[in-house]
């Protein structure tokens, strides 16, 4: 098989922090990450680039495991993406990972109390591993089914939550989540 000289091998230093559509791409053994006295997140490059007051996301956040982060800046445009984030030093991943978590709280449901109409939303009371939550939800597209028995809510004010398993719910929260989907 002949080598394509335009196309860099696997482990060539060109593929790990290559280029896709203008967007950098660099292994996280690459970056070094940092909050500055504003707590706003910076992100460095080895010794060049540093991308500062950025937002990380998941590149892949409905599906699971991910392996990329993404790095938005103010305006939310993509200035980086990020691979194999188990490669960080230790004070680049807490704080990576402190903002994601951050970013996606989302509280499991783990008990479906009600759920009643009110004013053309769906007021949902329930129990979640965060504690007792009652929310509304403008629209059925809101409740969707990510996998056979994984949901997803998002309510009217934007905050999302999740049962992790339909079937792990007791008979009546089961019922009344049947109703909604």
């Amino acid at each position: 098989m002949k080598k394509d000289p335009e196309r860099p091998e696997r482990g060539d230093r060109r593929a790990r922090e290559g280029e896709a559509e203008g967007l950098t791409i660099v292994d996280a053994d690459q970056v070094r990450i940092t909050r500055d006295e504003f707590n706003r997140l910076h992100v460095r490059v080895g010794e060049g680039a540093t991308h500062a007051d950025v937002r990380p996301a998941w590149a892949f956040p409905i599906s699971g495991e991910a392996d990329f982060v993404s790095f938005l800046d103010g305006d939310g445009q993509e200035v980086l993406l990020m691979r194999h984030i188990e490669a960080l030093d230790g004070e680049s991943r807490e704080a990576l990972e402190a903002e994601l978590g951050r970013i996606y709280f989302v509280p499991k449901i783990t008990c479906i109390y009600q759920i009643e109409d009110a004013h053309g939303a769906a007021r949902w009371e329930v129990e979640t591993d965060r504690g007792h939550r009652v929310f509304d939800i403008r629209d059925r597209e809101d409740v969707r089914v990510v996998e056979s028995t994984r949901v997803l809510l998002q309510d009217a004010d934007g905050n999302r939550f999740e049962v992790e398993d339909i079937t792990a719910l007791d008979q009546r929260s089961q019922k009344l989540l049947d109703q909604e989907l």
